[in-house]
């Protein structure tokens, strides 16, 4: 084996390693998918409240997408970049998702090389189990926790005081009865008396 041949082959061995070195390279300069919400090939119970997914670079908005399909394949809401995080793309008007299959279809376009990426995953929805409720209290009529209306005494009329019967001029007249025949005796008497003296005072007829 001569010495040119044995570096090209060494030159060949070198080449191929770093052409295998940079494929991995390569294919993580996409915006490729990190974290499914639900995750995929997952099974949740009732309509989940998310459907979102986590890249490995920024997103650029414009051509970034996520789709959401039911098991018909027919599109059921759409969804796009997060303001609030350059690597996440999320579905905000989630409607309520019956049971069933369903797939998510996403397209990147990374905002730090502005290659393009796509792919899928998918999720089951499931019923949702019913907790059984809790029965309602049953109200027990109790004698003592129902409220008695007391009974309001009736109101006591108090008497109407009776007119007094209004005076009488019975003592007045009873006392001028007795007064009167005092004053006419008294009178008589003085009268009689008066005649007494003035009888001694004239001369008699004799003398």
């Amino acid at each position: 084996m001569t010495t040119g041949s044995t570096r090209g082959r060494v030159i060949l061995f070198a080449a191929m390693t770093a052409i295998l070195l940079l494929i991995p390279v390569t294919v993580a300069a996409h915006a490729e998918l990190d974290v499914p919400t639900p995750k995929d090939g997952a099974t949740v119970e009732g309509s989940p409240p998310e459907v979102s997914g986590t890249f490995i670079q920024k997103i650029n908005p414009d051509g970034s997408s996520l789709v959401l399909r039911d098991t018909n394949n027919a599109v059921v809401a759409r969804g796009g970049p997060d303001p609030s995080d350059v690597k996440r793309m999320v579905i905000t008007d989630l409607p309520e998702l019956a049971p069933g299959t369903y797939t998510v279809q996403w397209t990147t376009v990374s905002a730090e090389d502005g290659e393009l990426a796509r792919g899928t995953w998918s999720f089951t929805v499931a019923v949702a189990l019913k907790t059984p409720g809790t029965p309602a209290p049953t109200a027990t009529a109790s004698a003592s926790a129902a409220p008695t209306a007391s009974a309001t005494p009736a109101p006591t009329v108090a008497p109407t005081p009776s007119p007094s019967p209004a005076p009488t001029d019975q003592g007045t007249a009873s006392g001028s009865d007795v007064v009167l025949p005092i004053i006419v005796g008294l009178a008589l008497v003085l009268a009689a008396a008066w005649f007494l003296l003035s009888r001694r005072g004239r001369p008699s007829d004799g003398m």
